[in-house]
């Protein structure tokens, strides 16, 4: 048996004494330990002594890591010193080993001979700076915290080469209790039915914006926070089980599972605006909250495809359209929510979660037939179209009398008696959608058709 029982801890200084202190077998008492320098210089060590213990005291005349192996008979065990010019005057004397991410710890230690107000830098794994406390009566201290867990290496740096260095081992932050909460969601709804979903978000400012999305993927709307609170409109087209989620990041979020219902299928079939481009409503347009109506137009622009049209032809002409509001009116996006083109077919335009740009109140639903009705008549196709997405439309957003008058903002002529579904020109001075009373665009067969639909 030989074995080193004490021995330097830390860097020791070049031409500096220092003890080595063992134990071997008593059978090797009296005899001489056998020192190998860097496994190239020999010399003779110390007497074990009768008990077995035994010391020597050894000091290097270079610097550098230096390997010091003792020996006896066929045993031996071996030191790395390193050896340095100077000893390092920087020290830890409050070191922790273990720490949680996002917790606050405290380093503190011993600057020997560094005057009062001298910066040191604390850093980690070598790049990482930490704090740079200031020496006051030869000590320093530093507050920090974690952001990432594993093992760190730490480091006190003075002048020149003068360090010290520990480690800490940073433990992942326990689960912070969800801060996002639904309250009271429903657990069934049906397709096209039109739902406010609201919540807590616990200790999030007043304007702050989070996520509402469907099956991680669909963004449904994007609430913004009022007194910890949030609340959104969504609808489904499509029925099936719907995760849905409220964020305020991958980590702070809730979730809800929700089943959309399928009715039974109508006849009015909606051609989405992917059909005709891939470019999304801008986001920064306001949001549009239950409509208070629905305003009739004519797109007044030449040109509008046949009855006959093909889904082709019809979908070029969305992008005209687009292209005008944008490139001639200047708008961010197509004016109307819907566009009704002479074959019958209608075309999801704007976003119906974001306000038109349609009667410059624009607190409703703009649904513009495609064309120009100043003297002709809409076709059959588009009246019977009209006539099925104003009902649908109604029953979304709980609209149900489109006949009977309600004061009503306009832009030119104050507060008006209009019913909820009305012309452009009811609010605006404009001849648009056609002909003075909307008789062009049958406007109050419209009105009467769909309350029919409703009472039905």
């Amino acid at each position: 048996m030989l074995k080193i029982t004490q021995s330097p801890q830390g860097p020791i200084q070049v031409k500096q004494p220092f003890l080595v202190a063992g134990v071997a077998s008593t059978e090797y008492a009296g005899r001489n330990l056998i020192l190998t320098i860097d496994n190239q210089y020999n010399a003779t060590g110390p007497k074990i002594a009768a008990d077995g213990t035994w010391q020597l005291n050894f000091l290097f005349q270079q610097v550098g890591a230096r390997r010091l192996k003792i020996a006896i008979a066929n045993e031996s065990v071996e030191l790395v010193l390193n050896v340095v010019a100077t000893l390092p005057r920087l020290r830890f004397t409050q070191s922790p080993v273990r720490t949680k991410v996002g917790q606050a710890t405290t380093f503190a230690g011993e600057a020997d001979g560094y005057a009062d107000g001298t910066a040191l830098l604390l850093r980690a794994d070598q790049r990482y700076e930490l704090a740079r406390p200031v020496v006051q009566a030869e000590k320093w201290q530093a507050p920090v915290s974690f952001n990432q867990p594993g093992t760190k290496a730490i480091e006190v740096i003075g002048s020149g080469q003068d360090k010290a260095q520990t480690s800490i081992e940073v433990d992942p932050a326990p689960p912070r209790p969800p801060r996002l909460s639904f309250t009271n969601p429903p657990t069934q709804i049906k397709v096209e039915q039109m739902v406010t979903l609201t919540g807590t978000a616990t200790d999030y400012e007043d304007g702050d914006q989070l996520l509402l999305r469907a099956d991680q993927q669909f963004t449904l709307a994007r609430p913004l926070v009022t007194n910890q609170r949030w609340q959104a409109s969504i609808l489904f087209r499509q029925p099936g089980k719907r995760l849905i989620e409220i964020l305020g990041s991958e980590q702070d979020r809730a979730q809800v599972i929700i089943e959309v219902q399928a009715v039974p299928s109508a006849t009015l079939t909606i051609q989405p605006r992917s059909s005709w481009t891939n470019t999304p409503t801008p986001s920064d347009i306001p949001n549009l909250t239950s409509p208070k109506g629905i305003t009739i137009h004519h797109t007044f622009l030449d040109g509008a495809p046949p009855a006959n049209a093909t889904l082709a032809e019809e979908q070029a002409r969305m992008r005209t359209i687009l292209s005008s509001h944008i490139n001639g009116n200047g708008w961010s996006d197509i004016g109307y929510h819907f566009i009704i083109m002479p074959s019958g077919r209608v075309f999801a335009a704007r976003s119906e979660r974001k306000r038109g740009a349609h009667d410059l109140i624009n607190d409703g639903l703009g649904v513009a037939f495609d064309g120009i009705y100043s003297s002709k008549t809409i076709s059959q196709q588009q009246y019977q179209a009209a006539v099925a997405l104003c009902t649908l439309l109604c029953k979304r957003y709980g609209i149900t009398d489109t006949v009977t008058p309600v004061p009503t903002l306009t832009a030119d002529f104050g507060t008006r008696n209009l019913p909820r579904i009305f012309g452009h020109r009811d609010r605006v001075a404009t001849l648009c959608p056609g002909s003075e009373g909307g008789r062009t665009v049958r406007l109050a067969e419209i009105r009467q058709a769909t309350n029919a639909q409703l009472r039905g």
